[in-house]
């Protein structure tokens, strides 16, 4: 299991699972886990580890090294739209007001071969773009870490963004704060 994400606006928990094949899948409980129905599966655009709960959605960020990875939003009917593109893939995402943030990482990868740590961001869920980046350090991802951005996880009633980077150039394990303009 990747994470579990409770959804205030549906009153669910959402379940995010697996690296390969049949076991990535978007999950949505109920909160005493009696109900629990697949939302998404079977592919790697169902990988994912981190999401936004939204009062119209879910959106989430895929975490495929094999595949190019993307922001993806749920609508409460269950209908599913790509929204962004990431140039890697995203392990951390969080909202702050009506705005929302995902943070890619660089593994090893084919398909994904950017070297910058990058944090994507939407006020309005349908453009994303990249907001700040750093560029990976010179140390071995096998031995020293992959590069990345954490961001904060839950919900975030102030109008300030924290981002702490490891294993990049200038600002390996600093944390960076913004704020953010609200909507």
């Amino acid at each position: 299991m990747h994470n579990i994400i409770y959804d205030r606006w549906g009153d669910c928990l959402w379940i995010l699972t697996g690296d390969e094949g049949a076991e990535c899948k978007v999950l949505r409980a109920s909160r005493d886990l009696r109900s629990i129905e697949v939302v998404l599966a079977g592919n790697q655009q169902a990988r994912a580890v981190a999401a936004i709960p939204t009062e119209t959605g879910l959106y989430l960020s895929t975490d495929t090294p094999s595949e190019k990875n993307h922001v993806y939003r749920l609508d409460r009917a269950g209908n599913v739209e790509q929204v962004g593109d990431l140039a890697s893939s995203s392990i951390y995402g969080c909202r702050v007001g009506k705005a929302m943030f995902f943070s890619t990482m660089i593994e090893p990868s084919v398909v994904n071969a950017s070297r910058e740590v990058q944090i994507a961001g939407s006020s309005d869920g349908a453009n994303w773009q990249v907001l700040a980046s750093w560029k990976k350090d010179r140390l071995p991802m096998r031995y020293f870490q992959y590069g990345n951005a954490f961001l904060p996880g839950g919900e975030n009633s102030t109008r300030y963004l924290a981002a702490t980077t490891i294993a990049v150039e200038r600002d390996d394990l600093v944390t960076t704060i913004w704020e953010v303009e609200s909507a």
